[in-house]
């Protein structure tokens, strides 16, 4: 049988792509018209954020050779490891180097507007649909995970909220949530929007590899739904060209995390 291979045929319009795009846009929304990350030509943007990336996320890790608040300075040696603090401290890391630095990088260096990496309140009904459900569809791996003794050595991070305990917990999950944006900032905006246009939807792999590896603590099961989630994300990142979803999703599902390994202990 002969096949068609005139220029007319690769012409012709293929229909399955007419279709998901048609569900996608029944989905999300129309793609926002907002201009693409432009500063600099698209190997120098790449270049700059890999490396940046990966310098930032090794100094995340050993938070800069200083692991404890004791080991940045002596007068806070006595610091309770698994108090409000300490995780305090923690997190202090994350909104520095997951946030600042790849803003001043963004501000500074390519000379863009945040908002041309993600960094924008874009949240429309449909969006607000599908982030609840996906919320809602993490609740029984959620309830599911919490009675696991691999994540009750893991959650809460802080274990000790003294006898006052409702004022540290608010800070602490407050802390906890906005956490969040920076590290989606850090992931879903800038790296992800700095390789868009080297590497199109192949920027999404790019962003999550390194998300994926910072899980190496965690338990095997959250390790791996990492890669997954950082390709729904990142997707939704791209195609709503904003953070705001995965930092709503990922905020959430952290907080309650905590809250139920909290109710396991028998804390509340």
């Amino acid at each position: 049988m002969a096949v068609d291979t005139s220029p007319e045929r690769e012409k012709r319009p293929r229909p399955w792509r007419l279709d998901v795009s048609s569900w996608l846009d029944s989905l999300l929304g129309a793609t926002p018209k907002l201009p693409r990350p432009q500063g600099l030509d698209a190997d120098r943007r790449a270049t700059i954020a890999l490396w940046t990336a990966a310098i930032l996320l090794v100094l995340l890790i050993f938070r800069a050779g200083f692991p404890t608040p004791g080991d940045l300075y002596s007068g806070w040696d006595s610091v309770n490891p698994d108090g409000l603090v300490a995780n305090l401290y923690w997190a202090g890391w994350g909104y520095l180097l997951y946030f600042v630095i790849p803003l001043a990088i963004v501000l500074f260096v390519f000379r863009e507007s945040p908002a041309r990496y993600g960094l924008r309140f874009y949240l429309t009904r449909r969006t607000a649909i599908l982030y609840v459900s996906l919320i809602l569809m993490m609740v029984p791996l959620l309830f599911w995970a919490s009675s696991r003794d691999d994540f009750q050595r893991t959650y809460p991070f802080v274990k000790d909220f003294g006898d006052a305990w409702v004022a540290p917990l608010l800070i602490w999950e407050v802390v906890r949530a906005t956490r969040f944006i920076c590290l989606e900032f850090f992931f879903r905006g800038y790296l992800l929007f700095s390789l868009e246009e080297k590497l199109g939807y192949g920027a999404i792999a790019a962003s999550t590899l390194p998300y994926g590896l910072i899980h190496f603590a965690k338990p095997f099961p959250e390790a791996m739904g990492a890669i997954f989630a950082g390709a729904i994300l990142g997707f939704l990142a791209l195609r709503t060209r904003t953070i705001i979803g995965g930092a709503i999703i990922h905020g959430t599902i952290a907080v309650s995390m905590d809250l139920l390994a909290l109710w396991r202990t028998g804390f509340f």
